[in-house]
């Protein structure tokens, strides 16, 4: 056999190796290295509205209104982000109500604890014709969600690649995405509170003196083992 001959021989083989190598790879599933990539949890911003509508006949918020903002408050103490917006409406002559209401609004809101400087004023515009007064209460909150589960697809007697299920992890992600009390967390990380400046003196101090730093509660605890 020349050398032409076993030259020939040897880029045929390496053609077959070539072939058979990039068969191989496109029949396997791209599997993600992790849950977190395979089901991102994905951070909404939501708007949270409360409409009320203003009753010419009373001078004040009624009872059902003040019950509704109350709750309306209470969502926004667990899961509201910068202030509570009251819109009013403008442009109509008789538009006057509408504000009264917003100003009704603000006052019992401060009653229910929040601050001046948690509020913010707007007005919509309204027709001429327009006779009902709305007064639209909102707030901002974060919603988290992942990826929904059910991808059956897999015929699972024939997985001979030894991967895991498209749904490995979906319910994983999906509830930690329901038990997470603030999902802005997962975007922006919240501020350290401050510090206690007389606790770290009194550490140092005791430090300086060759005194334990140690808490009563670490100090005093007591760890045994047995053999």
């Amino acid at each position: 056999m020349n050398s032409k001959m076993k030259s020939f021989l040897a880029l045929s083989v390496s053609a077959l190796l070539v072939t058979a190598c990039a068969g191989s790879f496109k029949s396997q599933r791209v599997v993600p290295t992790n849950v977190a990539e395979a089901f991102p949890i994905m951070v909404d911003q939501q708007t949270v509205t409360l409409t009320i509508v203003a009753d010419k006949s009373l001078s004040e918020l009624s009872s059902m209104d003040k019950a509704r903002l109350s709750a309306f408050v209470g969502s926004y103490a667990r899961e509201g982000h910068g202030p509570i917006t009251v819109t009013a409406p403008s442009g109509n002559r008789a538009d006057y109500f509408g504000q009264e209401l917003a100003a009704d609004i603000r006052n019992e809101l401060h009653a229910m604890g929040i601050g001046w400087d948690k509020m913010l004023g707007a007005t919509y515009r309204v027709s001429g014709n327009a006779t009902d007064q709305e007064v639209i209460v909102s707030f901002s909150r974060y919603v988290a969600s992942a990826t929904a589960c059910g991808d059956f697809s897999e015929v699972w007697k024939r997985n001979r690649q030894n991967v895991s299920s498209k749904n490995f992890g979906c319910a994983t992600q999906n509830n930690l995405a329901a038990m997470i009390v603030d999902p802005r967390d997962l975007t922006v990380a919240r501020p350290l509170s401050a510090s206690d400046p007389v606790k770290q003196v009194g550490a140092i101090t005791a430090y300086q003196g060759g005194q334990s730093t140690a808490s009563e509660t670490e100090a005093s605890s007591d760890v045994s083992t047995t053999e």
